[in-house]
């Protein structure tokens, strides 16, 4: 069967705008999965379409939402960052440690601001031992993180004995107790972090090095780009943010434990990847992971108000981290 010149071209262009329409669903497909899961939980579920629920769910996305920003970082160029969880509860259990009564069991009446000051400062640290045994040991980056994630979880438990902290200073949850519209200053936050950072990577020489880094190291190499330095610049972003994150999560709550953030780090790998992020590096929107993270925050109001078991819960958030994989390697294909 002989082919015409113009049929040939025909098939490859049809072939290449199904690709595009495709990569182009997929890209927004957390979108379309998050207004058709708002438009069937306030349909069917008594509660959850009141104006009151959808402020508690910005609300309540902000933490894995700071979190989730530093991980695509990272994870766009092309490295990963295990140790955001156990740096969010170091910090939230610092910070009330330093900041709670000397009244109590353990405190100090440091001022919350000194307090976050100096969490920030812990996540500088970590996040630059994590990038220069990444860089100068030359350690995977899954391996060195999920080293600092132990210790530092480890670190949180032995800094108050495995206590809690309370009776903290009224001047610390002035970020949850200022409403603007009715909505807390800790969403707020979170907004301006996710404007500034997407501006970030997507106007500026250095969002465009990470794409570049993350989706080929010998082209980056090539082109010119400070890599060791890009590297350094994502762990440190990330630190600095889980503790921020940290931070805000005791501010809320008025007191820590050691283990207040367990749990966060899959969830938020779990918005990122299911925000368009990819694991391999190289591709990714804060607008989709944004998406992903109100996605994850609405499904678990949803299983709140229905009072779903715990113990289901967490299958559904192993399902959902599942789903994001999957997602990931079918838009991976497409990208070829």
């Amino acid at each position: 069967m002989k082919w015409k010149v113009s049929t040939i071209l025909e098939i490859a262009l049809n072939s290449q705008k199904i690709k595009r329409l495709a990569r182009g669903t997929l890209n927004n497909i957390v979108w379309l999965i998050l207004i058709l899961c708002i438009v069937i939980f306030s349909s069917t579920i008594d509660g959850y379409f009141n104006i009151r629920n959808y402020i508690n769910i910005l609300s309540n996305s902000a933490f894995i939402g700071i979190l989730a920003v530093g991980e695509s970082y990272c994870l766009i160029s092309g490295n990963l960052d295990l140790s955001i969880e156990s740096v969010a509860g170091y910090s939230a259990i610092f910070s009330a440690w330093l900041a709670g009564s000397s009244l109590s069991s353990s405190g100090f009446d440091i001022n919350p601001y000194i307090a976050l000051a100096l969490c920030l400062v812990v996540g500088m640290i970590v996040g630059f031992i994590n990038s220069y045994l990444v860089l100068k040991l030359k350690i995977n980056a899954f391996l060195v993180t999920l080293s600092t994630y132990i210790i530092i979880k480890g670190l949180a438990i032995t800094l108050t004995r495995g206590a809690g902290v309370s009776m903290l200073p009224g001047s610390f949850r002035l970020v949850e107790t200022i409403k603007i519209f009715n909505i807390s200053l800790i969403p707020i936050i979170m907004i301006i972090i996710y404007v500034i950072f997407h501006f970030t990577l997507e106007n500026t020489q250095f969002g465009a090095h990470l794409f570049i880094m993350g989706g080929n190291i010998n082209a980056a190499y090539n082109f010119g780009v400070n890599v060791k330095s890009i590297i350094y610049r994502v762990f440190i972003l990330s630190g600095v943010l889980s503790a921020l994150s940290g931070w805000l999560i005791t501010a809320k709550a008025n007191g820590a434990n050691p283990t207040m953030a367990s749990g966060m780090l899959f969830e938020v790998l779990a918005a990122v990847v299911i925000g368009g992020v990819s694991l391999q590096g190289g591709v990714g929107s804060l607008l989709g992971v944004f998406a992903g993270v109100l996605l994850l925050s609405s499904i678990r109001s949803a299983l709140n108000i229905m009072a779903i078991s715990p113990f289901i819960t967490e299958v559904i958030r192993g399902l959902l981290v599942l789903f994001a994989i999957i997602v990931d390697s079918i838009k991976r294909l497409f990208l070829k």
